[in-house]
């Protein structure tokens, strides 16, 4: 028998409809919802927008510790709780909320009678759980290695097993805690991005954390604002996310994840402006800047007038003026507004800057080298300190 037949035919003896957790407090098994009032529980809890069973009435009633039952008075009913262990270990609880109107006196011996059976049913569910994730995980890591023949066996048992949608659209996100946090960070932004998409459609994903790195493979275009909402948590915010761009089939995934972390480094290096979710399409010339050695470059190969330019006193703030210049296409209005000085402040700047640059800043020519140049050490951490 399978957890999720235990579970109905326990629901049907009880009359009423029962949730399995397991220890996270993720949803491992349910019964049928059959009326208003028990749909709305469910869709409210496969929503994540509530969860009867958290983790302070885990501690305030010690259900780690209990082997019975217990009551817990809630708004909407009395709810039912007890612990499910195989082996002495505790893998999870089982629950429902009591809106009977006519209860039995047994109700909690009958639960606590089945409970052995369902948490050695919970547990080989937990291990067939741990086999998945670990498959996935090392199909994943060969979809996205070296070997052109591994990648298209990985596709091929991606999509025979049905872990992911056979489609002609394929993007990857790649997730990245900060250095001061644990990896444990990138493995729940994994966890959080699965579970939004699961709750909120169909599609198929399949996530692992692969190294430093937490990858997730979808099978359509990233969604900016779905991306938000689902590391919306606040242990997640620091996370850094970059996004591939689409490609037509599995085994070319591999270039929307060298595009992904392309775009998280854009991220690390200019955080003013990417801020902590960049999307490659985003990037515009910063794709060819960011596949540059740019932890080897050094001043001096930066051209004349940009090295001129930050090495000069107040360099950092001057070259941040004619960034602004460059970015708005030599317009002053635009640029001091891009700024917040004043035209004349910005007049006075710009005739500074020419006199250190030594070169026309009209001519189009040189301002790609100097707009280029600019960029190029802003990346590559070259930008004075002010």
């Amino acid at each position: 028998m399978s957890l999720d037949d235990a579970v109905q035919d326990l629901a049907d003896r009880l009359g009423v409809a029962l949730v399995v957790l397991d220890h996270d407090l993720k949803i491992a098994a349910f019964s049928v919802h059959d009326t208003d009032a028990r749909l709305a529980r469910l869709a409210r809890l496969l929503a994540g927008s509530t969860a009867p069973v958290t983790n302070s009435l885990v501690e305030g009633h010690r259900l780690r510790y209990v082997k019975h039952g217990v009551r817990v008075p809630q708004a909407d009913g009395e709810l039912v709780v007890l612990p499910l262990r195989h082996e002495q270990q505790l893998l999870g609880y089982v629950y429902y909320v009591e809106d009977r109107e006519a209860p039995r006196v047994d109700d909690l011996e009958v639960l606590e009678s089945a409970a052995p059976e369902m948490g050695a049913l919970l547990s080989l569910r937990i291990s067939e759980r741990r086999h998945d994730k670990e498959n996935s995980k090392n199909l994943l890591a060969a979809l996205l290695g070296e070997s052109p023949e591994a990648r298209s066996a990985a596709a091929e048992t991606l999509v025979r097993e049905n872990l992911i949608d056979d489609v002609e659209n394929y993007s990857v996100l790649v997730l990245q805690a900060p250095e001061s946090s644990s990896r444990s960070v990138t493995r729940l932004a994994v966890e959080a991005t699965l579970e939004f998409t699961m709750r909120s459609t169909t599609v198929k994903i399949v996530g692992a954390v692969l190294g430093a790195e937490g990858i997730v493979l979808f099978p359509r275009p990233v969604n900016h604002d779905r991306l938000e909402r689902a590391l919306a948590d606040h242990d997640l915010e620091e996370v850094v996310a970059g996004v591939g761009s689409v490609k037509p089939s599995l085994p070319e995934a591999v270039d929307s994840y060298h595009e992904a972390r392309l775009a998280l480094r854009a991220s690390r290096l200019d955080r003013r402006r990417y801020g902590r979710r960049v999307f490659w399409e985003d990037l515009g010339i910063d794709r060819l800047f960011l596949q540059l050695p740019l932890d080897r470059l050094t001043a001096s190969q930066l051209p004349a007038g940009v090295r001129r330019l930050l090495g000069a006193p107040q360099g950092a703030e001057l070259a941040t003026i004619l960034e602004g210049y460059l970015d708005s296409g030599g317009e002053i209005q635009g640029t001091a507004r891009r700024l917040r000085i004043h035209r004349s402040t910005l007049y006075y700047r710009l005739d500074r800057i020419r006199e250190i640059i030594d070169c026309d800043i009209t001519d189009g020519a040189t301002r790609l080298e100097l707009h280029a140049g600019l960029r190029i050490a802003r990346l590559a951490g070259l930008w004075p300190h002010r």
